[in-house]
């Protein structure tokens, strides 16, 4: 682990934090093809702050909370914004929000019951989040009129996005149940 804070993976985590503001003010304003390039530049920092950080070898443990942080910040932005302008169903964005709240209650619980654990994605919160990405891509592109992305195509990843949402969810859920009863029944 980095000892520095502000180390140069940190600081593109934090300038992807910047870009949740520019973002919602381009979807408010119906920009949707700068709200596009934003978000195709907070996809390209996520992917550039994990690669720097590993390689420079600046994993620190103000990155490690700090990113997840600005990945879901920028996701319930874009659920929130793409919703209000009817670009997804209010029905999806409450399902997703929901989903990271019940997580982020279960989390803070269990780090007051039970000190602090970490709580690593599973493949299938892993394949939620990039599922919920690509479904905010599509919903973008399409009032973008990128020519490829049609309403079928967005409709077919807001079903997908609420699948794996809700599995994901349950899947979270079960394995937290299962590491924590484990736990209590070597303690007995």
């Amino acid at each position: 682990m980095s000892t520095r804070v502000l180390t140069t993976a940190n600081q593109i985590t934090i300038l992807r934090l910047a870009f949740v503001p520019i973002f919602a003010i381009l979807v408010v304003g119906q920009h949707y093809e700068g709200a596009l390039v934003v978000m195709g530049l907070a996809a390209f920092s996520d992917i550039l702050d994990g690669i720097i950080a590993r390689a420079l070898r600046q994993i620190s443990l103000l990155g490690v909370a700090l990113d997840p942080i600005a990945d879901k910040v920028l996701m319930s932005t874009a659920f929130v914004v793409l919703s209000f302008r009817g670009a997804l169903p209010w029905w999806l964005t409450i399902m997703v929000l929901s989903r990271d709240a019940v997580i982020l209650i279960t989390a803070l619980l269990i780090i007051l019951v039970a000190g602090y654990r970490p709580f690593y994605p599973t493949a299938l919160g892993k394949a939620s989040t990039v599922i919920q990405s690509i479904t905010i891509f599509a919903a973008l592109s399409f009032q973008a009129h990128v020519p490829w992305v049609i309403a079928s195509v967005v409709g077919m990843f807001i079903y997908l996005a609420a699948g794996i949402t809700i599995v994901s969810g349950l899947h979270y859920l079960v394995v937290v149940q299962k590491r924590y009863t484990h736990r209590e029944d070597e303690a007995v």
